[in-house]
């Protein structure tokens, strides 16, 4: 079986971590940490504001209840794409902010050792409890304080996360530096959204409807990623064209295995506007 502590640290200072089995803990210079039923809890010991938003978020909302038709099918085709770029080699893969946990069922059944880490417990404890497999680790962690050493992963996903985040700059920098050099980094974000804001009736300030925070292109991306120099390398495919679902042509659509599909939504794309980006970086 896979050993998960050979990868921890701690989230903010980076300092190895030692288990401590006598008290199911894990220690090191700032502190002690929680391990939770098998899961180790490893967020900042200054617990910022918006982690308290989203744990409360995962309690209110069910992330794993049955999705519309329409949704459900533009989430598969999300999963499927993700898929099908995540190299065959990678062994060590990290879910960041792993949802539903849709992603460890289709990868454990593939031999791969799947780490799932969101920032809520409940998330993660389900996650587990969905998909049981000694290869199958959660892990409760902030992303922009992720606790494992330097290139602990050969392929890390961050699915509909980037959008939900005020300082992606900060996630991308802990996504790359916890990446093996040859490794692959895949996130996927929607693709030049229009933001839309409701008022708040407690504090009276607006509020972005579905907590997204950023709207992203190729150009806005490339000249993010740009800031971390030549040591990385990446490209995007644009996908999931909005004329299926305003047209419902989901109801056809959904029967396409997912290669005649992408050629499928590719045309599309050259004259209506995906509705999703993904980007894949390598990390030479």
């Amino acid at each position: 079986m896979y050993n998960i502590y050979q990868l921890l640290v701690s989230p903010e200072t980076k300092e190895p971590l030692y288990f401590n089995k006598t008290n199911e803990l894990l220690i090191c210079n700032d502190g002690e940490y929680q391990i939770v039923e098998g899961i180790p809890i490893l967020l900042p010991k200054d617990k910022p504001k918006y982690l308290v938003h989203y744990q409360r978020d995962a309690e209110v909302f069910d992330y794993f209840e049955q999705r519309y038709k329409e949704t459900e099918h533009e989430e598969r085709r999300v999963y499927q794409y993700v898929l099908s770029r995540i190299p065959p080699r990678a062994k060590v893969i990290a879910d960041v902010g792993c949802g539903n946990g849709w992603l460890s069922r289709c990868l454990l059944a593939l031999d791969r050792v799947v780490i799932s880490i969101d920032v809520a417990f409940n998330n993660v404890l389900k996650v587990l409890k969905l998909a049981p497999d000694e290869n199958h680790f959660g892990i409760v962690a902030d992303g922009y304080f992720l606790p494992f050493k330097d290139g602990s992963f050969d392929c890390m996903v961050a699915s509909e996360v980037i959008e939900h985040l005020e300082k992606p700059e900060d996630f991308l920098e802990e996504l790359i530096r916890a990446t093996k050099s040859g490794g692959t980094i895949i996130l996927t974000t929607p693709y030049k959204e229009k933001i839309r804001y409701s008022l708040c009736i407690h504090c009276n300030q607006p509020t972005p409807w579905n907590a997204h925070l950023n709207s992203f292109d190729e150009h806005k991306l490339d000249k993010m990623l740009a800031k971390f120099g030549n040591g990385i390398h990446w490209r995007f495919f644009k996908f999931g064209n909005s004329l299926i679902q305003y047209l419902r042509l989901y109801r056809i659509l959904s029967i396409l295995p997912f290669r005649i599909w992408k050629l499928f939504d590719g045309f599309l794309n050259l004259f209506f506007k995906p509705k999703h980006i993904l980007i894949e970086i390598k990390k030479g």
